[in-house]
């Protein structure tokens, strides 16, 4: 697909709009009616069109040379602030449709994800035959149906054909915005966070993370490095707390680990406002974490049943512990690491319409 740079949306004018003038999205999404999802189904166009070759892992539909960013360059993109809460990865890109806009960067979901509003500024085309699923690292009612835009672009670092999951509804992001998790937030923390999730139209997952050789994740700096220029090399090696291996799960980065002693796969999850979630119950809290020479102490171990989170997914790495350094995820060497100074608590270790007829979404099985 190629760029077209004649007509550009300011700010994305069809999904969001500058504070004091138009109302932003609703944040939570409303189906569509059975006859409108078939007829946006129905103008899908086959992969092969745009060079995209769907594979079926044990994750779910992979899509082979799609998602992919300009080689040897580099982007910085400093974080967007939200009152309250720790340092959320919500970043602004654009399109060449589209002015920049937020989105936010969530490593524990699979795919990207788009909201329907954004299909112009995306020059998004969902696939025909439809390749759709339900989101698995949150609870979510409204399946997504895969498709691709034509250029996202991150800083002027450009990433051909990316790949959305668009769920046929109305509104906002919902629960992929990753707002009402903790119980424990203020109500001007949640606030904040909802008035942030409202202006957001997409969800960058780690299948479009991985394409690159290098995401990191500058938290007390609050910014986002991507890189396809090589292997990655710490700027201050003084500051390297400890480089783990990186794991693969379903797709996601994770890293192993000792929760109290027990060994545990824990995946790394940039949007939850969490130190730990767990599937099951935990004896209680606080917890110690070992990752490699590091370890954390006096974590507050939450379950996912707590927070709302499904319980089919492993152990999550969220923001109450990834947000106290700089965290790297390495995809070409196979690393993550962690750099700065040590905070407090971690420490080298010694060792709907009213109608109620059912949707049926072509394709998708729960």
């Amino acid at each position: 697909m190629k760029p077209r740079q004649s007509i550009r949306i300011p700010v994305m004018v069809a999904i969001l709009a500058a504070a004091g003038c138009t109302s932003p999205l609703r944040l939570h999404p409303s189906p569509l009616a059975q006859d409108e999802l078939d007829r946006f189904l129905d103008g899908g166009r086959d992969a092969r069109v745009y060079g995209i070759t769907t594979y079926q892992d044990a994750a779910g539909p992979r899509f082979e040379f799609a998602n992919r960013p300009q080689s040897f360059r580099t982007a910085q993109l400093p974080f967007e602030s939200v009152p309250g809460v720790p340092p959320v990865p919500i970043v602004r890109v654009e399109t060449p449709l589209a002015d920049e806009f937020p989105v936010l960067l969530d490593s524990s979901a699979r795919q990207s994800w788009a909201v329907m509003d954004s299909m112009r500024g995306l020059e998004f085309r969902v696939f025909k035959p439809p390749t759709g699923e339900y989101a698995d690292h949150v609870v979510a009612s409204i399946p997504g149906y895969a498709g691709v835009g034509n250029q996202l672009i991150l800083g002027g670092l450009y990433i051909q054909n990316p790949v959305f999951y668009m769920p046929p509804a109305r509104g906002g992001l919902g629960v992929l915005a990753r707002t009402g998790e903790n119980p424990d937030r203020t109500a001007t923390a949640l606030i904040a966070w909802e008035r942030a999730a409202r202006r957001m139209p997409s969800v960058v997952g780690a299948a479009l993370m991985r394409g690159f050789h290098s995401v990191r994740f500058d938290f007390p700096d609050r910014r986002a490095a991507f890189s396809t220029a090589g292997p990655y090399q710490p700027t201050n090696p003084a500051a390297v707390l400890d480089c783990v291996p990186l794991y693969d799960w379903r797709g996601r980065p994770a890293v192993a680990g000792e929760l109290d002693g027990a060994p545990v796969t824990l995946v790394l999850d940039t949007a939850g406002d969490f130190d730990i979630s767990v599937p099951g119950d935990v004896s209680g809290s606080p917890g110690t974490l070992r990752l490699g020479t590091l370890q954390f102490t006096n974590l507050n171990v939450a379950t996912h049943a707590r927070l709302g989170l499904p319980e089919t997914f492993p152990a999550r790495l969220g923001l109450g512990v990834l947000a106290r350094h700089a965290v790297t995820l390495d995809f070409q060497q196979q690393r993550v690491w962690f750099e700065g100074k040590p905070l407090r608590g971690t420490e080298k270790s010694a060792t709907s319409t009213g109608d109620d007829t059912p949707v049926h979404y072509r394709g998708i099985t729960r």
